[in-house]
């Protein structure tokens, strides 16, 4: 499935699944993605689902951003980044990112002095789901419950970050990493780091 993760200032804000032919962005209220911002037009622009998917730009004032340049229309790939107004989308397209390789050959490992990218899971501690795995084999894997409490783990490099999602959820009991409320700045994740997200806590580990 594709999706749209919407940042701002650095921040997630919210995902929208782009399951529509036709998904408008724009400050008016009407819009699939209303944006309170200035510099966003009333009807700015729209992600086209077609074939592939497409960002265009609707005539709007400010334009649209695609990795730095702007543009009127244009195929979008997973990673790319539109930028609209104040407001930065990252498309991803689950399809394209699936790992195809499962399995992993130890002797061949061995027979190599390369060093194997770093891995990360996460492995529910209280609940109905007590001692299931999560792998984090995307760049960004939701945990939590749409509309309660909602967090992203990202994954950059060989590095892993938790990020809260504004405006989503409770904000008096937002998302908490080894007891303290994480606020509105991603924080580096390291193995055994717990975390906790509408009530269920899950540990972060590493592994090679």
């Amino acid at each position: 499935m594709a999706r749209l993760i919407l940042t701002h200032e650095g921040a997630v804000i919210r995902e929208y699944q782009l399951n529509k032919d036709r998904t408008t962005v724009g400050r008016k209220p009407h819009n699939d993605i209303h944006l309170e911002d200035p510099t966003v037009s009333g009807e700015h622009a729209v992600f086209l689902k077609l074939q592939h998917f497409y960002v265009e730009d609707m005539g709007s004032t400010n334009g649209v951003v695609l990795n730095g340049k702007r543009v009127t229309k244009r195929q979008l790939n997973t990673g790319d980044i539109v930028k609209i107004g104040r407001h930065e989308f990252k498309f991803v397209d689950d399809t394209s990112e699936f790992d195809k390789t499962v399995l992993i050959n130890p002797v061949r490992q061995t027979q190599t002095n390369e060093a194997a990218p770093k891995k990360g899971l996460v492995k529910v501690l209280n609940g109905p789901k007590s001692g299931e795995q999560i792998l984090l084999n995307k760049p960004y894997t939701t945990l939590g419950t749409p509309g309660i409490q909602v967090a992203v783990i990202a994954k950059r490099g060989n590095n892993f970050f938790l990020m809260p999602m504004s405006g989503v959820g409770d904000a008096h009991n937002p998302p908490q990493l080894n007891g303290q409320q994480i606020g509105a700045q991603s924080k580096p994740l390291k193995s055994g780091d717990v975390i906790e997200v509408a009530g269920t806590k899950l540990q972060f580990n590493e592994t090679e």
